[in-house]
């Protein structure tokens, strides 16, 4: 997947299709250290929405971007276990889509995908068997890039893109919040 040829909002929504697929792992890592995950879910409201042209405002998203940013750091502070590098993953791809609508020069995708892919390296270390995972989580990614690159108009793209990224209740991760 070339990154570089992709526009700017094309590459906020790679980025928040990953966080929007692995939001699970915030919200159980939020939950296991009685944590509001809020910030973290009406910022990935507010992303989806400026993206799909709901909300006209940068500086209401900016608004949203600072307080998530505050709270995942302190989510995250002293946290050193694989459900925080999982929720820290999801944070990142979250942080990267909405960094990527107030900054059309960044580009964080291929870490987003880098980071994915440490997570699985991790979870094969720790004796996990990651085949089966991988195989679905690189087939979501090739989906989302297709989409991205399919020439259809940009609202049409977003929008499914969004159905794509939700329309399953595993992460990436294969954890599932039922």
């Amino acid at each position: 997947m070339d990154f570089e040829t992709l526009s700017q909002w094309r590459r906020a929504v790679y980025c928040a299709a990953m966080a929007s697929r692995n939001r699970n792992h915030v919200l159980l890592f939020s939950d296991m250290l009685k944590q509001d995950a809020a910030p973290f879910t009406k910022l990935q409201t507010k992303t989806w929405a400026y993206l799909e042209g709901e909300l006209k405002s940068l500086d209401n998203l900016e608004r949203f971007f600072n307080e998530f940013d505050q709270w995942q750091t302190e989510l995250l502070k002293e946290q050193d276990s694989f459900g925080a590098e999982a929720a820290q993953q999801a944070c990142q791809s979250l942080y990267s889509a909405t960094y990527a609508l107030l900054d059309e020069s960044a580009n964080d995708c291929e870490l987003v995908q880098l980071s994915n892919q440490q997570l699985f390296t991790e979870m094969a270390d720790m004796g996990s068997e990651t085949d089966e995972l991988i195989q679905r989580h690189n087939e979501f990614e090739r989906e989302v890039f297709d989409l991205l690159t399919s020439g259809k108009p940009k609202r049409e793209c977003i929008l499914a893109v969004r159905k794509l990224a939700t329309e399953e209740d595993e992460s990436s991760l294969g954890i599932s919040l039922d």
